[in-house]
């Protein structure tokens, strides 16, 4: 029988205990794969997933990094660790696929990048909500029909407490709200994933302005309010509305509308709302707001560690690599420069003007 691909799953918060949950239903499902250990600073919780699966365990990365079994990392640990952890897990040899952002810097994601073909190691970013079937149907069938797209509009409107989010605890208190640690609020911690989406629908961007600030959110440095407006390299033009300050709570949502020359569908959260082409059906689901924005089902995640995992097995490109992981948090740093340059900031950047 062929070797399985050994993984390791560095972090266990809630999304890291996603990946642990994922990644041993997976194992059960194929037989190219073998969850072989999690990594946690806080030595009891490792042990206790540990123990929990029937896996090795280790209190730090160096430890994990030296077994053999072990040939793919995935990172779940806050956004301040994602780069330097990569970086050292692929100089050991190991292919790595890591949590969004990818770094809190474009230069530790270009880092990254290079690493990765300097050590002949897959890269890959966790952006899960492009493997939701609703959002695949609109990208490889619908937008077709729409012709010629000339407009893509997005809107995030979630809500994160202080109390219960940024200063929820020990470690919460340690990361979450700084610039140094979080590399950003709203647009690079939960809208990174509804901008990733819009480029990925429509292809780069070239030029951005706008505006972020933070409005309601005293105790923390980073923005929880951010408005954008883009220009794609085929000549269309984007919007983007975040806020992580919606009231009441239990109206939070997320929309994506793209709009063509011969129709419009809408996306709200990750279900296929409207489709609207003329000459042809309309079709409407109702979707309703959302209370929790929280959790991780880990559907979606189970979907792409499938495919990073199979990619890996074939020796064939996974398709949410380093170069196209970078690309939302490039315009996230782009759009952050217009807003303290009060200027319009064209793509790509220069990682020297903004690292």
């Amino acid at each position: 029988m062929t070797k399985r691909i050994g993984v390791a799953v560095i972090g266990l918060g809630s999304v890291g205990k996603t990946h642990v949950k994922v990644l041993k239903e997976i194992e059960k499902e194929v037989e190219f794969v073998k969850l072989i250990a999690v990594v946690d600073q806080v030595r009891a919780t490792a042990e206790s997933i540990g123990k929990q699966y029937g896996i090795s365990y280790y209190s730090t990365i160096d430890d994990a990094l030296k077994n053999p079994e072990i040939d793919v990392i995935t990172i779940a640990t806050p956004t301040y660790l994602h780069a330097p952890q990569a970086i050292l897990a692929m100089e050991y040899g190991k292919n790595v696929i890591v949590e969004k952002p990818m770094a809190t810097t474009l230069a530790g994601a270009k880092e990254m990048i290079s690493r990765a073909e300097k050590n002949n190691v897959k890269l890959g970013v966790i952006f899960q909500e492009r493997y939701a079937p609703d959002i695949k149907r609109l990208k490889n069938e619908i937008i077709d029909n729409l012709g010629k797209v000339y407009l893509i509009e997005s809107e995030l409107k979630w809500y994160r407490d202080v109390k219960d989010y940024y200063k929820r605890d020990e470690i919460a208190r340690s990361w979450r709200g700084m610039w140094n640690t979080e590399g950003g609020g709203v647009m690079t911690n939960q809208g990174i994933h509804t901008i990733d989406l819009m480029i990925w629908l429509n292809g780069d961007v070239v030029e951005v302005s706008g505006f972020i600030d933070n409005l309601t959110h005293e105790s923390i440095e980073v923005e929880d309010t951010a408005v954008a407006v883009i220009r794609y390299k085929n000549g269309a033009l984007g919007t983007i509305s975040q806020t992580v300050s919606m009231k009441p709570i239990n109206y939070q949502y997320r929309k994506i509308r793209v709009h063509g020359s011969n129709g419009f569908a809408e996306i709200v959260d990750n279900k296929l709302a409207t489709v609207a082409v003329e000459g042809k059906m309309e079709s409407k689901e109702k979707v309703e707001y959302r209370e929790e924005t929280i959790i991780q089902w880990g559907d979606l995640h189970k979907a792409l560690f499938k495919d990073f995992l199979k990619a890996l097995s074939e020796d064939r490109r996974f398709p949410i690599d380093g170069k196209d992981g970078m690309k939302s948090l490039e315009l996230i740093k782009a759009i952050y420069l217009s807003s303290a340059s009060r200027q319009i900031v064209k793509l790509p950047l220069d990682i020297n003007i903004v690292i």
